[in-house]
């Protein structure tokens, strides 16, 4: 959902997406320490510390005069799209070396691919409430989240599907929902499609013999 409207919280007012994404960060680390455990709730932590702070310094990049002018700004601003890209691109990075390292099991991988489809979930479904849109946009994109991620659930009890395959139909509801919105190549899809790839590659890496893992470390 576009952003629409913008909330007073004390002596500042942040736009309803920065809302959402507290709000999303909150919600899944409860639920993955509650659901899977406290060291994956951590794990989950770490990547979000980790895009967020990375997104955060990219303002260095981006408006470096600004910078020099007004170091204080760092803490205002952000690097934008740029930013958070760069953002997810470094955490998966550092995804893919924990799996190397900590050789990755089925629980793991599907801890991650739960805790990123929660994050988008509660993201969307709370900009939808945040913001004005269309009935049919709002209900669609809370109903097909809600399926998704119940799906997920379901799939990782079942054992039914790997991750790969749960994250390719994840990006394909997402995909569905933006076209419900009117906006279909948005920086939360482009983070969903990043997402699906991050999972078909630790997917990859897990698989990998323990002896041919040893070797490149």
């Amino acid at each position: 959902m576009p952003v629409t409207q913008y909330y007073p919280i004390g002596s500042i007012t942040l736009p309803s997406s920065w809302i959402a994404l507290i709000a999303g960060f909150i919600v899944t680390y409860l639920f993955i320490r509650l659901y899977v455990g406290k060291v994956h709730g951590e794990r989950v932590s770490n990547i979000f510390f980790n895009v967020i702070i990375i997104w955060k310094l990219s303002v260095v990049l981006t408006d470096f005069s600004m910078v020099i002018k007004n170091p204080l700004s760092i803490l205002y601003f952000h690097g934008g799209t740029f930013g958070w890209i760069l953002g997810l691109i470094v955490a998966g990075l550092l995804i893919i070396r924990q799996v190397y390292k900590e050789k990755w099991e089925r629980k793991d991988q599907w801890a991650l691919l739960l805790a990123f489809i929660c994050w988008q979930g509660v993201y969307q479904i709370a900009m939808a409430f945040l913001n004005e849109g269309s009935h049919l946009a709002k209900s669609g994109t809370v109903l097909l989240f809600i399926a998704i991620f119940l799906l997920a659930c379901w799939s990782e009890r079942k054992k039914v599907n790997t991750v790969s395959e749960l994250a390719s139909v994840f990006v394909a509801v997402h995909f569905l929902v933006s076209a419900l919105q009117g906006n279909v190549l948005n920086t939360a899809w482009i983070t969903t499609i990043f997402i699906g790839l991050l999972m078909w590659a630790v997917e990859r890496v897990s698989s990998q013999p323990i002896s041919r893992r040893e070797e490149i470390e």
